[in-house]
């Protein structure tokens, strides 16, 4: 059972039974919608979209960087959350969102292929609106 799960039953059957081209694709998808969605940005962001998109070896520096970014804002966002006041509370959303980001994008880029799944898993929780995102991933699997 996958993370994926609990969020979209369909959408991780539908990724239990496509293609790994499929898979690299929809994970591609839900990383780009989100990474501009959330307002995601930085040349590693912008590296690790073109290298996802472009295939190849995995680029170990880069796939630090993105690690490092996602809990550096991991971080940023437990430390705003703890000091529990209200008026921050859009901003501990706003740094969540773009962990989350930069999260699913070191899963996209691994060179373990198991870890797409969590790759989208992260892409969703990133957003509020989960059906936007679920839509073209579940296009991505089939096409």
């Amino acid at each position: 059972m996958f993370r994926l799960d609990s969020i979209s039953p369909d959408l991780a059957e539908s990724f239990r039974h496509a293609a790994p081209a499929h898979r690299r694709k929809a994970a591609l998808v839900a990383c780009t919608l989100v990474a501009s969605r959330v307002g995601l940005e930085g040349e590693e962001v912008v590296a690790a979209l073109e290298h996802l998109r472009q295939g190849g070896e995995v680029d170990r520096a880069l796939l630090r960087k993105l690690e490092s970014l996602a809990a550096r804002l991991d971080d940023e966002y437990l430390c705003l959350e703890e000091e529990g006041d209200e008026t921050t509370r859009p901003e501990v959303l706003r740094l969540f969102s773009k962990a989350r980001a930069a999260s699913a994008l070191g899963f996209a880029l691994s060179e373990d292929p198991g870890q797409l799944h969590e790759a989208i898993y992260e892409a969703l929780v990133a957003v509020d609106d989960a059906s936007e995102v679920i839509r073209p991933v579940a296009e991505a699997l089939q096409s």
